[in-house]
């Protein structure tokens, strides 16, 4: 019977350990206080730091990178902690953003109706928490008067969705390295950062990225794509755009009903 029961109790530490998704955001900010560095422009190897208030990002020392190996997770990272160069010390850096969007075409009447409705009675029921200013006044208006045509006469509109002009950016960061196997040797590498993001309204997901540099190397003294225009042409041609959340609805008349935005 012994034998059995230790063969259990073996089986039971072999059992490996379920791993959280998330790491402990709050914790690492207090070890990042005494950890993290600045980096400035033409004093450090460093170029367009990102200026952006869902962006977090922090530049730690590499002599310090022992204390985040525990979440160190090469092939399934964290899904709020990105270790951007954990094994790749930068000696320096640029960062730069693609703008990330979406558009779709065609779009039916009642999808279009759904969205407005929903929109409106968000603007409503605000109101009624809240005194709503002139904006919000007149927008909810607008909003209830385009419901009326739209559902009055479906077919003398087209609709559009796209959240291009919410203009959510896309952060990357670009860096050069010493390569570990050949130390003299010069590689370089391009990851993409983690933003904040609020999925659902209200509710934010907090995001953090660490970017381990060298510190010897690093201070050493040494966009629309064609894509953007198209897009941007094709939205400019809707003459109602109302944003609810981050998606927009863009209407227009239709070819055979040129005055149907009267």
């Amino acid at each position: 019977m012994a034998f059995f029961y230790l063969s259990g109790m073996e089986k039971q530490r072999k059992k490996p350990e379920k791993r959280p998704d998330s790491a402990p955001l709050d914790a690492l900010r207090l070890v990042l206080r005494s950890h993290a560095i600045e980096l400035k422009p033409f004093v450090h190897q460093v170029k367009d730091l990102p200026q952006d208030p869902d962006l977090e990002y922090y530049f730690v020392p590499a002599e310090l990178k022992e204390t985040y190996r525990p979440y160190y997770r090469p092939g399934r990272p964290y899904k709020n902690l990105k270790l951007v160069n954990f094994d790749q010390p930068a000696i320096s850096l640029s960062f730069y953003f693609k703008h990330k969007y979406s558009i779709k075409q065609d779009v039916p009447a009642d999808q279009a109706i759904e969205y407005l409705r929903n929109y409106r009675d968000e603007l409503f029921n605000k109101g009624l928490l809240i005194q709503p200013s002139q904006a919000e006044q007149l927008e909810l208006k607008q909003v209830d008067d385009l419901l009326r045509q739209i559902r009055t006469a479906p077919g003398h509109f087209q609709y559009c969705f796209s959240n291009f002009h919410h203009f959510y950016r896309y952060w990357y960061c670009s860096y050069r390295y010493f390569e570990e196997e050949k130390p003299e040797k010069l590689g370089s590498a391009t990851e993409h950062l983690l933003k904040h993001s609020e999925r659902v309204k209200g509710q934010v997901s907090q995001r953090l990225n660490i970017i381990f540099v060298d510190t010897e190397y690093i201070a050493r003294a040494i966009p629309l794509s064609q894509d953007n225009k198209t897009i941007e042409k094709i939205l400019a041609t809707y003459n109602h755009r109302h944003a609810f959340g981050t998606v927009a609805l863009y209407v227009k008349p239709s070819a055979n009903n040129a005055d149907g935005n009267k």
